[in-house]
């Protein structure tokens, strides 16, 4: 659908105009009305409408002056007359200021739509006009971000001059947008989709701020944006847009912006400015505005900060995954500080998540799976990620080394209760059990307290009482040669032993079978 201004002085004459003629079934909307041409020109630098109806005479500023500042200040209104029989004479300097067709009072539906239509095609041929300039600017824009011949940059400029009707020194800003990958992966949204998403959702911003702006696709997932260099928004007017950016989509993007402003023919300087810029997303994070002035220069030496892997992979083995991860973390807040070069930086990571997985042998690291990690690591957007994903690799880590850990102690402390299941009868110390399964004392005390919830001590009396009672159920059997028959030598100490865990003597336990 396309907009329609209404300027009438008569008041009745506007409320006709705007609420019994069926603007709605010709495809058009009202989006303002005013009742003079001053009031009608303040609005319309506002709304911006692709047609005007105005009356021709009207006080303060009438219609023929009105159509005449719209020509002067935008070449896609379409501007038409409303006039009456004895005003006709208006109508040739109407059309010589550039209006696009006139409505005679009082007004006939018929003659409305007819006109209507007219300049609906006229506003067709003139979105079309203006959708093949904005492209024709965007590649001469996209040209001189890669032309470094001066002889060449400076045509290409007096060619967008030429377009824009503006001086081929103008100053032009450029804020570069790049869609984060994982985030559109993670999401399964299509790159081509979200960047469209993205340029629309841009448009919209800085039509509402009444800023004209132009559109460079640059690489894929990666857009410019070009702005006269007066006209740059400051830093707190792009962290509101970041904000902005962050509710209304549902992917994230990284930009660079506040670069110097460049004439036209230096925009390759510019350009290669802002993707300098933007590598800096690999240090501060995906989804972030970085500007300019924050930059820090990138180190490029190629001498990599101590890092003790020896003391990480202990901690490692000692399933100290909080220490190991802290420990990670200062180092990447280092790399961060040093701005190492990304290759550098992966080339060791993958040297220590390979030796990390080495060190615990994990059979599915192997192959295929492996290779994918390395790749994820190479392609990581970010140092963050990076850190998350070396993060990833020893949490599995630890968490295998657990469960061999567990299961390794689980089949110790079932070795230790069958030994003691089956030799109850037989004098049985820690030091015999640790010999037997190789372990010291007091190693073997901690991990079956451990894994049992009681003493070694407590489970043997367990063992040996709980057959004493099956045995006590046998008359011929006498106290002294069951406390034998379970292990205890000394008759008195095994009858006090039953009596603190049973409550009754052997005696009395036996009267009540």
């Amino acid at each position: 659908m396309y907009s329609i201004f209404l300027v009438d002085d008569e008041e009745l004459g506007l409320e006709m105009m705007r609420d019994y003629i069926r603007w709605e079934e010709m495809g058009i909307y009202i989006i303002g009305t005013a009742s003079n041409g001053r009031e009608a020109l303040e609005k319309i630098e506002a709304t911006q409408p692709d047609i005007v109806l105005t009356d021709v005479q009207m006080p303060i500023m009438n219609g023929i002056d009105l159509a005449r500042k719209i020509h002067e200040l935008y070449d896609s209104i379409q501007v038409m007359f409303l006039t009456g029989h004895d005003e006709f004479h208006y109508v040739k300097s109407a059309l010589n200021v550039g209006a696009v067709g006139y409505l005679l009072k009082p007004l006939d539906p018929s003659e409305i739509e007819s006109v209507i239509s007219k300049v609906k095609q006229r506003c067709e041929e003139v979105g079309m006009k203006r959708r093949s300039t904005e492209a024709a600017k965007a590649n001469l824009l996209k040209e001189l971000s890669y032309e470094k011949d001066v002889t060449r940059a400076a045509e290409l400029a007096s060619d967008f001059s030429r377009l824009t009707r503006l001086p081929a020194t103008s100053r032009y800003s450029l804020a570069l947008f790049s869609i984060d990958p994982i985030e559109v992966e993670g999401e399964q949204l299509s790159l081509e989709d979200c960047t469209g998403r993205l340029v629309s959702y841009l448009n919209f911003y800085f039509k509402a701020k009444n800023l004209e702006v132009i559109f460079v696709a640059y690489k894929e997932g990666e857009t410019g944006l070009f702005i006269e260099a007066d006209l740059q928004p400051g830093y707190y007017a792009w962290e509101d847009l970041a904000a902005a950016m962050r509710s209304a989509l549902d992917f994230t993007v990284t930009a660079a912006v506040g670069g110097q402003e460049m004439v036209l023919f230096n925009i390759h300087c510019l350009y290669e400015q802002m993707r300098v810029i933007l590598s800096e997303r690999f240090y501060e994070g995906t989804g972030t505005m970085i500007h300019a002035e924050g930059v820090t220069s990138q180190l490029y030496s190629e001498d990599m900060p101590s890092f003790d892997k020896q003391e990480w992979f202990e901690a490692i083995h000692r399933l100290d995954f909080e220490w190991t991860a802290q420990k990670l973390h200062r180092y990447f807040e280092t790399l961060a500080a040093m701005r190492m070069k990304k290759k550098i930086i992966c080339d060791w990571s993958i040297g220590l998540v390979d030796e990390l997985l080495e060190q615990v042998q994990e059979p599915i690291a192997k192959g295929v799976q492996r290779a994918e990690l390395f790749h994820s690591i190479y392609n990581a957007p970010s140092l963050h990620e990076i850190e998350c994903l070396i993060l990833d690799a020893a949490g599995n880590a630890v968490s295998l080394l657990g469960e061999r850990f567990m299961d390794k102690n689980e089949k110790l402390i079932h070795k230790v209760r069958t030994l003691i299941d089956q030799n109850y009868n037989h004098p049985i110390t820690i030091n015999s059990l640790s010999e037997q399964v190789y372990l010291s004392p007091n190693y073997l005390r901690s991990i079956f307290k451990d894994k049992t919830g009681m003493t070694i001590h407590d489970y043997l009396t367990r063992i040996r009482l709980g057959k004493a009672r099956e045995m006590l159920a046998d008359g011929s059997l006498k106290i002294h040669d069951i406390a034998q028959r379970v292990g205890y030598e000394s008759t008195s100490y095994f009858i006090s032993l039953f009596l603190k865990n049973e409550g009754v003597t052997p005696n009395e336990y036996r009267k009540t079978i």
